[in-house]
């Protein structure tokens, strides 16, 4: 056991400890804990801003000692860079594994089932059918599962819808204690083949868009354009949507939700639709694309950030939808007239991998990105210089 360090380019490398004992939940100060638990969510955490994360009471010292036995244990990995010196200092900090592992609250040994058996279920209800049957044949299934699968099965019982976030403080005592995408595997078994997202409302999640086009829920027609500058879609209003009208030939996808909403401030053209992305589209997103081009969309325009990720969304988007995807402002020209910044040593070598792959689109523009050594996000074709309206 010891400190092992993986380089993570030519100046910055990860710091992290593996196969550390756990420690006992009662060595670790609360204000640990609570750093540990608030990076539950977290993606990179700040070095510099432990203190105020760690919460009153904890300076910026006192927390990044607690980081430093956090990281001795194994629950955390550190972020490195050398400094204007040459010498190695913290700047970032994540949660592994083995931290979140040893976050979770410790499961009845003894989850009652043979209780949960015994109350009757509503009649065809397929769900609670599978998880009874489940329950009776789950042999050594985990007692996490086995508890989250009795904490759903009391509300589907109850008529409730169950909810992520209540699952896991019911099962654990707060929030964040359990991750219910994490036991996935077991309960959609438990579920007898319904997806988790069918059964459990994990959070909530709607498509932001707006443009040409109309839609019925019940007795209530819905312009596209009611709500600028966009119209929330959550899963289920678009489960419920009927009789979808789409006037627009065109979709705009946008990447980030700024550039999305002024896009849509300075006037889409007639005949267009636009979407905010998110990123990477996600299962709804693609849902309603589908339902929007079955209804008559004939091209998508996409519009990211002019970077490898950006790069990469246009790919998946044109591997997803069934009518042509071109790119917007993803051009040498619009690179010329924006604000840039310097690629790091990841951006070179994912440009690098791109070129080199003879299916990879947009070619020219990744080409030009890797000899000048800049990228662009999108907000900056609103910065001053820039310009605003649909030119593309």
């Amino acid at each position: 056991m010891g400190r092992s360090y993986r380089s993570d380019g030519s100046d910055r490398r990860w710091v992290e400890v593996e196969g550390a004992p756990t420690p006992e939940r009662t060595k670790i100060p609360p204000a640990a804990l609570r750093l540990l638990a608030g990076a539950l969510d977290s993606g990179l955490c700040r070095w510099q801003t432990a203190g105020r994360a760690a919460g009153p009471g904890v300076d910026q010292v006192m927390a990044e000692a607690f980081l430093e036995e956090l990281l001795e244990y194994g629950l955390v990995r550190v972020h490195e860079r050398r400094n204007r010196r040459g010498d190695w200092e913290p700047y970032q900090w994540q949660i592994t594994e083995a931290g979140r592992t040893f976050l979770l609250p410790p499961p009845s040994e003894n989850p009652d089932v043979a209780g949960w058996l015994a109350v009757a279920d509503p009649p065809d209800h397929p769900v609670l059918a599978a998880m009874r049957e489940w329950l009776l044949l789950r042999g050594e299934q985990d007692a996490m599962a086995t508890a989250l699968v009795l904490a759903i099965g009391e509300d589907l019982r109850a008529g409730r819808t169950p909810r992520g976030r209540l699952l896991s403080v019911r099962v654990g005592g707060h929030t964040k204690a359990v991750r219910v995408q994490d036991h996935r595997e077991a309960l959609e078994a438990a579920f007898g083949g319904f997806a988790l997202e069918e059964v459990v409302r994990l959070h909530g999640r709607a498509v932001l868009v707006y443009g040409d086009f109309r839609f019925r829920i019940g007795d209530t027609r819905v312009d596209g354009r009611w709500s600028r500058p966009w119209l929330a879609l959550t899963q289920e209003s678009i489960e419920h949507m009927e009789d979808l009208e789409v006037q627009a030939e065109r979709v705009l996808t946008v990447e980030n939700l700024v550039a999305f909403e002024e896009e849509v401030r300075a006037g889409l053209p007639k005949g267009s639709l636009a979407m905010f992305t998110s990123g990477f589209p996600g299962a709804l997103e693609r849902g309603f694309l589908e339902r929007l081009c079955a209804a008559g969309i004939q091209r998508v325009d996409h519009w990211s950030d002019l970077d490898v990720g950006g790069l990469r969304i246009f790919r998946h988007l044109q591997s997803i939808v069934a009518v042509p995807v071109h790119p917007f402002r993803m051009d040498v020209a619009t690179l010329d007239r924006m604000p840039t910044r310097p690629l790091t040593e990841r951006d070179r070598i994912a440009l690098t991998a791109w070129l080199q792959d003879p299916s990879a689109p947009l070619p020219e523009l990744a080409q030009v990105l890797l000899e000048r050594g800049v990228k662009a996000e999108q907000e900056g074709w609103f910065l001053e210089g820039g310009s605003s309206g649909q030119r593309g």
